[in-house]
């Protein structure tokens, strides 16, 4: 069970008087971090929830969670076009409240909702920052019983699919939550349509995914001993990243500090907090020093016409005091 102090305001939004969606939100401050959490997730999802409101609250910023059609045990018939209709309104009533910025974080399948909503959100201009934390996707590092079984459920799942079957479940024995073949195939496997992050995908295919990207970026990578990838592909992971997003991009790594199947971190929460916060003030520093050297520039432009404007002036006078000078010689 997440402690939570301080309370906060549950907020309704959205349009739909027969879909009630909420949002819970901590703090008063004009800025926030909208928590997005991965499947199956919810309310105070992150064990370091409370260190999280804690750390920033003291640093001005508000934490916002939300309920989404896809939450909890919805992920299976939801889609990303679903949750990035709920951010919409989301995003739309926190606007309508006075927000002036807002950073959206991503916790493990919370990034593709990310990801997506950047690309195809309507108040994509009004974010300023993300963050994305989880575990590095790699399939191929799974076991080989399990390996055995995704490719057993996957094949069943892409076989509806081809019969016109895609929106409805698959066999309650392939997958804990109903499921459809759709969202089954989209979460599940190289090429999916929420295959990031991946060792094995090329720049090309990894472009497709995070190439929109145009905010400074933060990737908290967390690797569990199943999923484990070496050194080498790391870097590779890394390289790919820098070519593909057009942005500012941080990245920390967090080695054997998250589980993959449970999607909870464990014994890294503090430092997980500690990389948010200074990610956040290591920004905040970056436009504080944009806006001063733009400051600086607008003053030095001011001089430099103000120097223009005199010596115009200066040289107007001269140019009078000549030509008097030269009406008295010729008397």
């Amino acid at each position: 069970m997440v402690q939570t102090e301080g309370g906060g305001l549950l907020m309704e939004f959205g349009s739909n008087p027969w879909r009630k969606l909420v949002a819970f939100i901590q703090g008063e401050f004009k800025r926030c971090i909208v928590l997005v959490g991965g499947q199956s997730d919810g309310f105070f999802a992150l064990n370091y929830h409370q260190q999280l409101v804690d750390e920033l609250s003291n640093k001005g910023w508000t934490i916002v969670q939300a309920l989404f059609t896809g939450w909890y045990a919805g992920y299976g018939s939801a889609t990303l076009e679903n949750d990035n209709e709920d951010m919409d309104l989301l995003l739309e009533k926190l606007l309508e409240k006075g927000m002036e910025e807002i950073v959206l974080f991503g916790h493990h399948t919370g990034a593709q909702d990310i990801l997506f909503y950047m690309q195809n959100g309507q108040y994509v201009s009004k974010v300023s920052h993300v963050i994305f934390e989880g575990g590095l996707r790699n399939p191929a590092k799974m076991s080989e019983d399990e390996a055995s079984y995704q490719k057993l459920a996957r094949e069943r799942a892409l076989d509806m699919i081809s019969e016109g079957r895609g929106s409805q479940r698959m066999p309650a024995d392939m997958h804990p939550v109903p499921i459809s073949a759709n969202r089954f195939v989209a979460l599940g496997g190289k090429h999916g349509v929420e295959d990031i992050f991946n060792p094995d995908q090329s720049e090309e295919e990894m472009a497709e995914f995070i190439g929109h990207l145009r905010v400074p970026v933060l990737i908290i990578f967390c690797t569990e001993a199943d999923y484990r990838v070496k050194h080498s592909e790391k870097m590779a992971v890394l390289d790919k990243i820098q070519v593909c997003i057009d942005a500012d991009v941080t990245t920390r790594w967090l080695w054997g500090g998250c589980d993959e199947h449970l999607n909870f971190l464990s014994g890294f929460e503090d430092e997980t907090v500690a990389q948010i916060s200074r990610f956040l003030q290591d920004e905040e520093n970056k436009r504080c020093e944009r806006e001063e050297e733009s400051r600086r520039e607008a003053e030095a432009e001011s001089k430099r016409g103000r120097s223009v404007v005199y010596q115009n002036r200066h040289l107007k006078r001269s140019t009078s005091t000549s030509s008097i000078s030269s009406i008295g010689s010729n008397r």
